[in-house]
């Protein structure tokens, strides 16, 4: 009779079990807060574990459970690899658990997401709260999507630059270009030499692809690549034809292996004088800073062209994935946590030598490098308009085939013609749905 009754309560506890794995989005966000009269807050999060955000966030996330007397706290899940992150969030909120805080781009599945009424509106939450020009502009229109809605909050702000190195250009009697032809005339040159014009992290696929925004920019702003992904351009035409070919020709110039080259080694090519330039961000400061402070290397931002849209100020600048809400589970104690990251997170973030999207003083205790302040300095300077990566207009199947087939046609095993019909292929399927 006893092995009857256990039997049974094991049963009523699976039974419970798998009504809990089926519950809402809604239902699971309350069980995040419902450890006795403790808030608890999840955030998935795709951040380098103890980088500077990471750190950051920890900080303020100790620091607002202290004022709340230990009754809220923030559970941090980490997925650093994106591939893998995206996997799990998508099937994390498709079985209905969707986290309280999730990292997220700008791109369509985030515009599903919005459409299903699942995210906070971001921008109308700073707004409403008196933040939103607390935050660099930019910053912030980078996380809009095309309408100018908002549904992401940025925690990051970059510029992106090619560097170089002094000495090799020096040697071969080498300006920095001012123009794309003349980047192209200093590639030539150097490979001429037998010097690696640029190393490349082509197992990324991201930096590859900067590569072919590039001329579309200066052609047009990022009018071409919303048209492109609505379907109303295409890759086959003139200035998709002219960006294709513009990678191509930079292709050649690429490191040998480029495509198995990762993002450590590419890095390191150039740190160690085994290519003359690296394309990369501001967020690579500190790896820079013994060689620009020995008078080794320098940067420079993206050439322009004749009779362009955009001019020298514009180039690539970005605040990265940014942080989405659950509309569902977004209560007065989350939105108060963070009003109070809003109220700290500049300036810790900036002592970390890191360029914050909120505008804030530099804390005074800190000393900051030249090239730090040199780098900020530029970013107050920076145009109204910006190239936005393309990974983050492009829907995921289009994106995939871009990034993949632009190695080869880099690397000159793929014709102009056939990527831009693979292109125009993809966009025609994906841009219907």
């Amino acid at each position: 009779m006893r092995k009857k009754i256990i039997s049974a309560m094991l049963a009523l506890c699976m039974a419970g079990s798998l009504l809990t794995g089926c519950g809402t989005s809604a239902d699971a966000g309350k069980k995040s807060k419902d450890s006795g009269d403790v808030t608890t807050v999840k955030w998935f999060t795709s951040r380098p574990v103890d980088g500077a955000i990471d750190q950051v966030m920890h900080e303020i996330a100790d620091e607002y459970s202290e004022k709340m007397g230990g009754k809220w706290k923030i559970e941090f899940e980490t997925t650093a690899d994106r591939p893998s992150y995206l996997q799990k969030l998508k099937t994390l909120i498709a079985g209905g658990n969707m986290p309280d805080i999730i990292d997220i781009d700008a791109n369509p599945y985030c515009q599903e997401l919005v459409d299903a009424g699942m995210l906070v509106d971001v921008k109308k939450f700073l707004k409403d709260n008196g933040k939103y020009d607390s935050f660099y502009p930019t910053a912030l229109k980078y996380q809009e999507f095309t309408d100018g809605s908002m549904y992401t909050l940025p925690l990051e702000y970059h510029v992106e630059m090619t560097w170089y190195n002094k000495e090799i250009f020096d040697k071969y009697g080498l300006s920095v270009p001012k123009t794309m032809d003349e980047w192209l005339d200093v590639c030539k040159t150097l490979k001429e030499n037998g010097v690696t014009p640029i190393s490349v992290d082509g197992v990324d696929r991201w930096p590859v692809q900067r590569y072919l925004a590039m001329m579309p920019f200066r052609e047009s702003g990022n009018d071409y690549i919303i048209n492109l992904r609505d379907g109303k351009e295409k890759m086959a035409g003139d200035e998709g034809k002219e960006a294709a070919t513009f990678m191509k020709n930079m292709g050649q110039y690429f490191n040998d292996g480029f495509a198995a080259t990762d993002y450590a080694t590419a890095q390191s090519m150039f740190l160690d004088g085994k290519s003359a330039m690296y394309y990369i961000g501001d967020w690579e400061i500190a790896a820079m800073q013994d060689a620009y402070k020995a008078g080794k290397i320098d940067y420079f931002y993206l050439p322009t062209i004749e009779n362009g849209k955009t001019d020298a100020s514009e180039f690539c600048v970005n605040s990265g994935i940014g942080m989405a809400f659950n509309a569902k589970t977004f209560d007065a104690k989350t939105k108060d946590f963070i009003l109070y990251v809003l109220d700290n997170y500049g300036k810790k973030y900036a002592a970390k030598q890191q360029m914050s999207p909120i505008k804030t003083e530099l804390p005074s205790d800190v000393e900051f490098s030249d090239l730090y302040l040199r780098i900020r300095d530029d970013m107050d300077k920076t145009g109204a308009q910006f190239l936005k990566p393309w990974d983050t207009y492009l829907d995921a199947d289009t994106n995939t085939t871009m990034q993949d087939n632009l190695l080869l046609l880099a690397s000159g095993d793929m014709s102009v013609d056939d990527f831009c019909k693979l292109i125009d292929d993809s966009i025609a399927t994906n841009a219907k749905n």
